[in-house]
Formats: C-alpha cells, structure tokens, sequence
C-alpha cells in the first residue's frame, strides 16, 4: 500500500485479521474446502504484508538493546520467511493447510506486536527468555571466555540466571501454581 506523503496509513484492521487467523486455525470443515483453503491463505498473505512494514518500524523505533525490539523484529523475519515459503498445488491438502495455519499463527502474532504498546510477545514467554539471555551473552565477555580447545570457561551470574529462566519458560509453569 502507498500513502501519500504526509499522510499516514490507516490503522491496521486486527479484528478482521484475527477473525480471518482464527477461522483457519479452528480447524473447521469451511476452512478445509479447497476453494475456501486458497481464499484464506490469499487473505493472510495480504494480512501479513500490510502488517510487517508496520510492526517492523515500531520495533526499530525502540532502543537497539530491547528485548522487545529484537522479538518484534525476530516474528517479522519468521513472517517473511513465511511469506516466501509458498507450496505449489502438487503437495496434499494437509501440507496445504498446515502452511495456511503458519501464516495465520504469523498473523495474529504481527497482531498482538502491533496492539502492545511494549511490542512484546505475549504468547512467546520462551521466545521473549531466549531473546534476553542472547542479548546479554553475545555482549558478555565471562559469557563468551573459552580455553584453548573452544570449551566454554566463562562464569557469569547474570547469564547463568537467564539461562535457567529460559529453561523455565520453556517448561511452562509448575503444576498447581495457579497459573
């Protein structure tokens, strides 16, 4: 879409575009039509490439070093990926509608980025764990220090604390703890 300069583009539809997100994933037999299948995966490509350039200046507007910036931009790239991974008609129908379904798992993730004034993932606690252990260990020397044979020899508190709330989210919340 081109705006005119000095005007700004309309805000993004998320209703409709979850609507169209969720109808796919509802795993209903209207969305496994052939015909229904093809309208909807053409609805999310559109979905997705007006949402992308949108997500993907909010997130660069924010400080190089957040975390926020680096997940909002991490599901723009997996969206592009996405977005250039088209499977030709040959392929089943379940290869079909599984490549939908990622679209649409892409597109209600652009939409909650896009609606979070932090640009966090709320569904990606793991995502968001991983994200800040790199952000610090890529920039940490103790994080970084190997011997002579590449082994890891760094001791650093900070990393060792983000590596095991990485491991955490990655496990999901303890049972009975009400979450």
């Amino acid at each position: 879409m081109t705006v005119p300069v000095g005007e700004t583009a309309p805000p993004l539809d998320l209703e409709t575009m979850r609507a169209c997100a969720d109808r796919l994933l509802a795993n209903d037999t209207e969305a496994s039509a052939p015909d229904r299948l093809e309208e909807l995966t053409r609805q999310l490509h559109g979905h997705l490439m007006l949402a992308i350039p949108e997500v993907e200046t909010a997130a660069l507007a924010l400080p190089e070093d957040s975390v926020a910036r680096a997940c909002a931009l991490f599901c723009v790239g997996e969206a592009r990926l996405r977005l250039s991974a088209e499977p030709g008609r040959v392929l089943s129908a379940g290869a079909r509608t599984a490549h939908a379904q990622r679209l649409a798992r892409s597109v209600r993730t652009l939409c909650d980025h896009y609606e979070s004034e932090d640009h966090q993932c709320p569904g990606a606690p793991e995502r968001a764990a991983y994200v800040r252990m790199l952000l610090h260990c890529s920039g940490c020397r103790d994080c970084r220090m190997v011997d002579d044979n590449g082994e890891a020899v760094g001791n650093c508190v900070a990393g060792d604390r983000l590596y095991e709330e990485f491991r955490q989210a990655r496990r999901g919340p303890a049972p009975g703890n009400g979450l």
